[in-house]
C-alpha cells in the first residue's frame, strides 16, 4: 500500500513539474517567430478570436518606411517606346499585404514638383507623378508627406505633392495647403473604427519653411504635437501617429527618439511608426496606465533582424505580441528603414511592414489593438533589358 502511495506521489509530483513547466515555457518564450509564409505567424488566432467575439469590429492598419527615389528608380520605370513612366513593378509582389489591410500608409521621401523642375534622386529628390499611381495601385490609402525631403522643389513643389496625391484619390499627411487644412485631423472611418492620422519630422534638410507658411511642414513641436493629440483623441477611438527622426543608418533608437516616443504615447497616441534611419530599429509594447503612468514591458522590445536568408515564395514575420488583447498596451516601431530605394550600405535594402489588428467592444465602445505582425521586405535589384529593375519581395535579402 505504502508503495502505490508514493507511486501516487512521485506521478503527480512528476505531472506538476511538466505542467508547471509548460506553463513557465509558454509565459516566458521569445515574443517572435519566424516562418517563410504569406503572412507573419503568431500565437493569436485572429479568425478564432473575430469568430468568438462577432458582435465586436476589427479594423487593420499596415505601414511601410521610406519610399525613395534615387535616380536609378526613376528610369527603371521609363517606357521608351510609350515615352512614359509605371512604377506599378515596384510593388507587385507585396500587393496581396497591403490591399488586403483595410488601411495603408507609407512615407513619401520626394517630391512632385512637375517635369518641369526636372526629375532628379539623391540629394534633392524630385519624381514623375507615376510613383503616386503604382502606390495606389498597391493598396496605399495615406501618404506620409513630413520628411526631410518635403521641400527640396521649394514651397511650390511640396504644394503640388500635396495635390497630386489627392488627384490621385491618396490622403496626404503632414504637409498643409493652409493653416485651416493643418488644423485639421485627417481622420478615417475604417470598419466603424475611427482612426486619426498625424505625422512630424525633425527638419527638412536645413532649407526654412517660407515665413508666414508654418502650416506647411509639420516639424517635431512637443507643443504642435500635444495640442494635435487632444484634438485627435476627441475625434477617433484610435491615433496613429508618423514620427520621422533618428539617426541615419543606426540599428538602435537614440535617447532621444525614446523620451519623444514616450512623450507622444503619453499625451495620446495609440502607435507610434517611424522612419529615417534607412534601416530597421526594434519595436516595443508600452503600458499606460488610468493613472497615466508609464512602463515598457520587460522582454517584449525587438532587436533588429536576424541575418537569416529567405527566398521570393515567402516573407519572414515576427509577431511581437504573442496572446490575447491587452488593453492599455501601445505599440511603438522607432524605424521601419527603407520600404524601398537605391541605396546599398548595409541593412538599407530591407525593411519592415507593421500590420495592426484594432478591436472595438460592442459593450463598451472602446478600442485597443488585438494584434501586431511585421513582416520583413526587401529590395530585389537586378538588370533587365539593359536597365536596372527594383522590386519589394517578402522575407530577408538572400545572402
Amino acid at each position: 500500500m505504502a508503495k502505490k502511495l508514493f507511486k501516487a506521489a512521485l506521478v503527480f509530483a512528476i505531472c506538476s513539474i511538466l505542467i508547471g513547466a509548460v506553463f513557465y515555457h509558454t509565459a516566458t518564450r521569445p515574443a517572435v517567430l519566424k516562418e517563410a509564409s504569406g503572412e507573419s505567424r503568431d500565437f493569436l488566432d485572429e479568425e478564432a478570436v473575430k469568430s468568438e467575439r462577432g458582435a465586436n469590429t476589427f479594423a487593420t492598419f499596415l505601414a511601410v518606411g521610406d519610399v525613395m527615389m534615387h535616380e536609378g528608380q526613376i528610369w527603371a520605370g521609363y517606357n521608351d517606346a510609350a515615352g512614359s513612366f509605371d512604377y506599378s513593378e515596384f510593388f507587385h509582389v507585396v500587393k496581396d499585404q497591403i490591399s488586403g489591410a483595410d488601411i495603408a500608409m507609407a512615407d513619401l521621401e520626394t517630391t512632385l514638383g512637375g517635369k518641369e523642375k526636372e526629375y532628379t534622386g539623391y540629394p534633392m529628390f524630385n519624381s514623375p507623378d507615376e510613383i503616386a499611381d503604382a502606390l495606389r495601385d498597391a493598396g496605399f490609402d495615406i501618404i506620409v508627406t513630413s520628411n526631410n525631403h518635403s521641400l527640396d522643389r521649394g514651397a511650390e513643389g511640396a504644394l503640388r505633392t500635396i495635390r497630386v496625391l489627392k488627384e490621385k484619390g491618396l490622403i496626404p499627411i503632414g504637409t498643409y495647403e493652409s493653416e485651416e487644412a493643418r488644423n485639421q485631423i485627417a481622420v478615417e472611418n475604417v470598419n466603424g473604427i475611427n482612426m486619426a492620422f498625424l505625422s512630424y519630422t525633425y527638419g527638412t534638410n536645413g532649407i526654412p519653411i517660407p515665413k508666414g507658411k508654418e502650416y506647411l511642414v509639420n516639424l517635431i513641436d512637443k507643443d504642435l504635437i500635444a495640442g494635435d493629440l487632444q484634438k485627435a483623441r476627441q475625434m477617433a477611438d484610435v491615433v496613429i501617429v508618423y514620427l520621422h527622426f533618428g539617426e541615419e543608418y543606426q540599428r538602435m533608437p537614440s535617447s532621444a527618439q525614446r523620451e519623444l516616443a514616450h512623450f507622444v504615447l503619453e499625451n495620446g497616441a495609440d502607435v507610434i511608426v517611424a522612419s529615417h534611419p534607412h534601416v530597421t530599429q526594434p519595436s516595443q509594447w508600452v503600458e499606460v496606465s488610468d493613472s497615466d503612468e508609464e512602463n515598457e514591458i520587460p522582454g517584449t522590445e525587438q532587436s533588429s533582424p536576424t541575418e537569416s536568408g529567405s527566398t521570393d515564395s515567402g516573407n519572414t514575420g515576427e509577431s511581437v505580441f504573442p496572446g490575447t488583447a491587452q488593453p492599455g498596451r501601445k505599440y511603438i516601431i522607432y524605424s521601419m528603414g527603407n520600404f524601398i530605394s537605391a541605396q546599398r550600405f548595409p541593412h538599407t535594402e530591407e525593411g519592415l511592414m507593421i500590420k495592426v489588428t484594432f478591436e472595438k467592444d460592442a459593450e463598451s465602445g472602446k478600442t485597443h489593438i488585438l494584434d501586431v505582425k511585421e513582416i520583413d521586405t526587401w529590395v530585389d535589384k537586378f538588370v533587365r533589358d539593359g536597365r536596372m529593375r527594383y522590386v519589394v519581395r517578402y522575407g530577408k535579402k538572400p545572402a
